[in-house]
């Protein structure tokens, strides 16, 4: 993924198919490394967009047998960005995720304008909505005081932290694209003195060295979280959590395991569709 920080990104191509297997299409294309776009056509049709800066290889994608490819070549405009644009509000009480285009929500509403552009999460996906769940739910009877977002996309999670009063917070990626759709969210969003956006490759930087939180977020995928889980462990204070997601629920039984060998136990789950949600309790 790649993207300009001033929200232009010249994508001139489009793939474009529909599946039934929802799920499978997800995890080939999160896996292939690009922008995923997803449409409920009906109860069972999923319709997919793609879009790249130039001429998609497609050799190593591999989608389920009833999806029918198609690849156009598009004018150069942020079409991303532009899909977003008729995207509805995301409500995970008490957020409240939001474009530009949308009226925020008054009263004990956590508002937050999300422009994703090229980094994974405007907050539709259900990871995104399971982990917000999650942190919802531990915010009640907890107030963290130090938190880390191990890659953090465009922002949401860590943001959301930020709304709901924490501070110190560390928000990382290993896609300076990502760190840079961040920064720019979290600006708009109100909350820089909370806030550390960087580039890093899982928790190998030196701003986790020697720390301990008392929160740590996760919205990845289920082979990284599993190689995570020892950090996870040494950065983690005693009676922390770890709110993770980007697991397929076929992969939920072996992550919960992977950490539980790390002494990390399940204290909530949640399943959004194909995803599950964890939050783990040390």
């Amino acid at each position: 993924m790649s993207k300009s920080t001033d929200g232009y990104m010249p994508a001139t191509w489009k793939l474009s198919f529909a599946t039934v297997d929802k799920a499978a299409a997800e995890e080939a294309l999160e896996t292939f490394g690009v922008t995923i776009w997803a449409t409920d056509v009906d109860n069972q049709v999923t319709q997919f967009e793609v879009y790249f800066e130039t001429e998609p290889d497609l050799t190593g994608l591999v989608l389920p047998a009833d999806a029918k490819v198609e690849v156009i070549a598009l004018p150069d405009k942020d079409w991303v960005s532009e899909s977003q644009k008729g995207l509805p509000p995301v409500i995970v009480p008490p957020f409240y995720l939001h474009g530009s285009h949308d009226v925020p929500r008054g009263g004990g509403w956590l508002n937050i304008e999300m422009q994703a552009g090229n980094a994974f999460g405007s907050g539709h996906h259900g990871t995104t909505q399971g982990c917000l769940a999650l942190l919802a739910a531990h915010m009640k009877t907890h107030r963290p005081r130090h938190i880390a977002d191990i890659g953090c996309g465009s922002g949401v999670l860590a943001i959301a932290a930020a709304k709901a009063g924490c501070r110190n917070i560390l928000a990382s990626d290993n896609d300076p694209i990502a760190v840079a759709m961040s920064t720019a969210n979290m600006r708009l969003n109100g909350v820089t003195p909370r806030m550390t956006c960087f580039t890093a490759e899982g928790m190998a930087h030196r701003a986790y060295q020697a720390k301990r939180f008392d929160l740590i977020l996760a919205n990845i995928l289920a082979a990284p979280l599993r190689d995570l889980a020892a950090d996870f462990k040494c950065h983690l204070r005693l009676h922390g959590r770890v709110i993770v997601s980007g697991i397929l629920n076929e992969q939920a039984r072996r992550v919960m395991a992977h950490y539980r060998a790390h002494d990390l136990m399940v204290e909530r789950k949640i399943v959004i569709g194909a995803w599950t949600s964890l939050c783990f309790k040390r």
